[in-house]
């Protein structure tokens, strides 16, 4: 009997969340995959900023360590039993908070990774990953031919949601506070507008869609005057008026017959069996709700856009800039800067192809 031999443990650098306002790096050492899971060596992490700057500021102080991060991309370096359709030397992107983090190598279970087409940039697939949350998110709004959709917040999330938006033959307006954001989505062909002047426009005498309206809430902080005044904006419309939140934002909602019927729903995580560490590794199946996609479903549409050219990653602005440098991209993240993200770059794989600081 053959025996096989385990790929011996690699060390590599992780970022976390510790005593302070920034990020920590720290070395570990990571071992085996175990079953249904691949080992990655990543070329590149996207930097999710809404959510990680928010658990930096959780874990200030708390003395524990959280690592940073959930989507990668790279090239697999070992297959853990029971992992079908992967092999060493597949180039990947891999998502899953507290598995696809920021770390030179990663282990991921397998239905959070897709494999990537030869012709696509792994730095472009990295952005598959967020992606993925848009698209569970436009779903979730179940677009209806006609409707007008206005997306508030040009952060990433914001940008991926406009793009599906968009795709899907929806008229999509991007509106953020700031300029240089504002010009972000313009350079993307997106319809994009700064401040909240965009819901009073029928008072200045606009013309109402055909169908519909749909405002996704893609910001951080503070919504409480956006949420209204959207409110106000999807209710003039024919059809039935719906508000999805995406973001981690904060609000409170005056219930009254002036919203009309309204449809207020929250877009969590991206797709039916994200987190759930059963489903992940293959030990059990998991059903979508009709209309929608499995997180797996999720991120190959997300990818397969990203192929397409209906999402277009490399016209997003984002900085590649290597992982020595986190604590500097954390505190300029902190400032909300033009980008809405930055990828960060590794020195193994393709991780030094095209990059630019």
């Amino acid at each position: 009997m053959t025996s096989i031999t385990a790929p011996p443990a690699l060390t590599s650098r992780r970022l976390v969340a510790g005593d302070r306002a920034l990020p920590d790096t720290v070395t570990v050492r990571t071992g085996p995959p175990g079953r249904g899971e691949l080992r990655v060596r990543a070329a590149y992490s996207l930097v999710s900023p809404g959510t990680e700057l928010h658990y930096l500021d959780r874990w200030a102080g708390t003395g524990e360590g959280l690592p940073l991060g959930y989507c990668s991309a790279g090239v697999v370096d070992a297959v853990g039993p029971g992992a079908p359709g992967f092999a060493v030397g597949d180039r990947v992107t891999a998502m899953g908070w507290g598995e696809a983090v920021h770390g030179d190598v990663v282990t991921v279970p397998y239905r959070l990774c897709r494999r990537v087409a030869d012709g696509v940039d792994l730095a472009d697939a990295v952005v598959a990953n967020l992606a993925a949350t848009a698209v569970h998110a436009v779903d979730r709004a179940e677009l209806r031919p006609g409707d007008e959709t206005a997306v508030v917040g040009a952060g990433m999330v914001g940008l991926l949601v406009a793009q599906i938006a968009a795709v899907r033959d929806h008229r999509a307006t991007v509106l953020d506070l700031r300029p240089e954001r504002v010009g972000a989505a313009a350079s993307l062909g997106l319809s994009a507008a700064t401040g909240r002047d965009f819901f009073d426009r029928e008072e200045k005498g606009a013309e109402l869609p055909e169908g519909g309206r749909c405002v996704f809430l893609c910001g951080t902080g503070e919504a409480g005057e956006t949420l209204a005044a959207a409110a106000r904006w999807a209710g003039r419309a024919p059809g039935r008026p719906r508000l999805v939140g995406v973001g981690r934002f904060s609000a409170r909602v005056d219930f009254s017959v002036e919203l009309g019927n309204l449809d207020i729903r929250y877009a969590a995580r991206c797709g039916a069996g994200y987190r759930d560490p059963s489903y992940a590794r293959g030990l059990s199946d998991v059903s979508a709700p009709e209309g929608e996609g499995t997180v797996t479903e999720n991120l190959q549409r997300a990818l397969d856009l990203i192929e397409d050219g209906a999402v277009q990653p490399a016209r997003m602005g984002l900085p590649r800039v290597p992982l020595e440098r986190a604590a500097e991209v954390y505190a300029e993240l902190r400032e909300r800067p033009a980008h809405p993200a930055v990828i960060f770059t590794y020195g193994s794989g393709e991780a030094n192809e095209g990059s630019r600081a």
